[in-house]
């Protein structure tokens, strides 16, 4: 019998997509199908779940440090959380942050740095149902090394059959620098979340999303600060695995503002990628 590449890989393939298809799910605490919505779940009372964020966009850095020799280089930015979460009763959740960013540097390479701490409590209204859109609230607050911010979210979402809609309408009002003297400004930012999943089975669920980012009111001193925050949009496919104790949801997105390189200085790539794992503690 002849064996080929391509045979091997459609046979390692396909146990694993029938095993994710069929497996069974054990009660899991509050997966987030879609990377960037909150659900309207929250976590029982008593319950635990640890949450590891993970995002990546590629940027462009100048190829020499001194800026002595002209070229650019693709380096990715990365920005990486770890956020504990604890039901104090059915319908209050607390959570804890810690948040790590590694900016790319000029001549390639990045710099990994502690970013700060967020807290933040989400609220569930009523049961699943009884109402004619779930409804949740969020309220947030980030201490971060240059920023402090209050950031809200009104949660929504609807189930029709297997298929599953999501919503945040989030803001936040950021405080850069605010112990360095100075007049101080609020930065109002806009992020509003939303997309749609399918059950194709209890342990697999693909679906669509879209989310913005746009910062109101900062003050600009270069071209490139008014791109940074200007509304951008993003949009694109998601994957979400559910095995009751421990689930995985992957979100690949394009900014619909910006298909091209970025320049030097953007915060946002043509692509953005983020990747969240949950572990029921």
């Amino acid at each position: 019998m002849k064996v080929t590449i391509k045979s091997i890989c459609v046979a390692g393939v396909l146990p694993i997509v029938l095993l994710v298809l069929t497996a069974s799910r054990t009660a899991s605490a509050t997966p987030v199908p879609l990377p960037f919505t909150y659900p309207y779940e929250t976590l029982g009372k008593g319950e635990l779940e640890d949450e590891l964020y993970g995002d990546v966009t590629p940027l462009k850095v100048y190829a020499d440090p001194t800026h002595a020799t002209p070229g650019k280089l693709t380096e990715p930015a990365y920005v990486l959380q770890n956020e504990i979460e604890y039901g104090v009763t059915d319908h209050v959740e607390l959570a804890w942050y810690q948040v790590f960013e590694a900016n790319p540097v000029d001549g390639g390479g990045n710099g990994m740095q502690f970013d700060g701490f967020k807290f933040r409590g989400r609220f569930r209204i009523a049961e699943a149902g009884e109402l004619p859109v779930d409804l949740a609230l969020y309220l947030e607050l980030e201490t971060l090394h240059d920023e402090i911010s209050l950031e809200e979210k009104v949660i929504l979402a609807r189930r029709f059959g297997k298929l599953h809609w999501m919503g945040n309408l989030w803001v936040e009002q950021e405080d850069n620098r605010p112990f360095d003297g100075g007049a101080q400004f609020w930065d109002f930012v806009f992020n509003p979340t939303t997309g749609f999943t399918y059950e194709v089975a209890p342990t697999f669920q693909p679906g669509i999303e879209y989310w913005g980012r746009g910062v109101f009111g900062a003050r600009e001193e270069s071209s490139v600060d008014s791109i940074n925050h200007r509304m951008h949009h993003f949009v694109g496919p998601t994957v979400h695995f559910d095995w009751g104790k421990v689930w995985w949801s992957l979100g690949v997105y394009a900014d619909l503002n910006n298909i091209n390189e970025p320049q030097v200085g953007e915060i946002y790539g043509p692509i953005w990628v983020r990747t969240l794992l949950g572990l029921n503690l």
